[in-house]
């Protein structure tokens, strides 16, 4: 159980969202050359032929391919940022964490929205622009946003316009988090299930609130 390079980078005063995610990766598959990957993210950025936002969106998801995983939505590796940059796939948050940090390494500020049931990415200088990664980086406004919010779930969950308000790092590594334990709980996959646990427990909220199914769970280890 490798969680130790995960406690580290959420100990931090202000938490890296590509180094948590990498090391959130490590720990559930195998470890990582965290410095490869970084690099990796570096160059992809540096790649960028027209270093803007509509740049970023057209060489991302229009030159490079990266796409939604439809075919295979629920695969845990979809929450792996590096298999999300080896094979170009992934769900609504890896992708928005993708597209966050190649953006970043271009001076471009961007930050991710925790909508329920659909992450989004917006703009937080100038004009709200809002972006669905999962959709090839469709550009929405916010009619647009609440009209894919209210058909992914259904509208069975009432709208608020705070769904829309910028999301910090710590909360999108916890909404990871939460992605790969539901996936591991579904499928009875104890070791792995037991290392989000332990991920977990580096939060100090987490680690308060959730203190038994810790316990519980990181017991496979004992």
């Amino acid at each position: 159980m490798s969680v130790g390079r995960f406690a580290q980078v959420m100990a931090a005063p202000d938490v890296r969202l590509d180094e948590a995610c990498l090391a959130m990766s490590s720990a559930i598959q195998r470890p990582l050359d965290e410095i490869e990957w970084l690099a990796a993210l570096d160059l992809l950025a540096a790649e960028c032929p027209t270093p803007t936002l509509d740049g970023v969106v057209h060489y991302l998801f229009g030159q490079l391919g990266f796409r939604g995983n439809s075919e295979a939505y629920y695969d845990w590796r979809n929450s792996c940022l590096d298999r999300v940059i080896t094979t170009r796939v992934g769900i609504p948050i890896s992708l928005s964490v993708l597209m966050i940090e190649v953006a970043r390494r271009l001076d471009i500020r961007l930050v991710g929205v925790a909508m329920p049931a659909h992450f989004l990415v917006r703009t937080v200088d100038g004009p709200e622009r809002f972006f669905d990664p999962f959709a090839a980086g469709n550009e929405l406004d916010r009619d647009g946003a609440r009209e894919l919010f209210e058909t992914v779930t259904r509208e069975q969950v009432p709208w608020r316009d705070s769904f829309l308000q910028p999301t910090l790092a710590l909360p999108i590594i916890v909404r990871m988090l939460n992605n790969v334990r539901s996936i591991f709980q579904s499928r009875s996959d104890e070791m792995r299930l037991a290392i989000v646990m332990e991920m977990r427990a580096q939060i100090p909220q987490l680690a308060e609130s959730e203190a038994d199914e810790i316990q519980a769970a990181t017991a496979v280890f004992n």
